[in-house]
């Protein structure tokens, strides 16, 4: 059983890892798509590589079909980022600031290549490691970007007929 004082060390030295990470991409991250509202450009590509592996399977097969249905997600994803509370959001700025600085992204997912470069079975591995992880901080990690892309994949009306959801009852009548 894990003592309260190693959870809290656990807690302040997660904290201030992902704080450092945003403070170092800081003003130097890239600028995303402009129309995004709440993801930057690192957010989105680190999206892009985790989106398909979360959602195998649910995915159309075609190659082009695909990439447009993870796309709409990611975009989903920002419609629900840019909902939330803006501490929440700042958590997530923070995740993705430091998976996108190399020796983090290294040292914590174990990604040797960059996101837009991983391959799918190194992306699972890490995406299992976080769910998997005696580190509070990390299992919260997978989580949310487990919640957020299940949100906004099931949230798309395009998604529907996958599951053979008819969609929401007409009730104007």
């Amino acid at each position: 059983m894990i003592s309260r004082r190693t959870f809290i060390i656990t807690g302040l030295l997660g904290a201030t890892a992902l704080a450092t990470a945003r403070w170092l991409r800081g003003p130097n991250a890239p600028p995303g798509d402009a129309s995004f509202r709440a993801l930057d450009a690192d957010a989105q590509t680190i999206l892009l590589a985790i989106v398909p592996v979360l959602l195998a399977g649910a995915l159309p097969a075609s190659a082009e079909a695909k990439r447009l249905a993870v796309a709409e997600t990611v975009k989903g994803i920002d419609v629900a980022v840019s909902g939330l509370a803006p501490s929440a959001q700042e958590e997530l700025r923070q995740l993705f600031a430091l998976l996108a600085l190399p020796p983090a992204r290294l040292a914590i997912a174990r990604v040797s290549e960059p996101w837009s470069q991983a391959s799918e079975a190194d992306v699972r591995a890490c995406l299992d490691r976080f769910r998997r992880s005696s580190l509070t901080l990390l299992r919260s990690a997978y989580g949310a970007l487990h919640q957020l892309t299940f949100a906004a994949w099931y949230g798309n009306k395009a998604a529907w007929s996958r599951i053979g959801y008819p969609g929401p009852p007409d009730l104007s009548a």
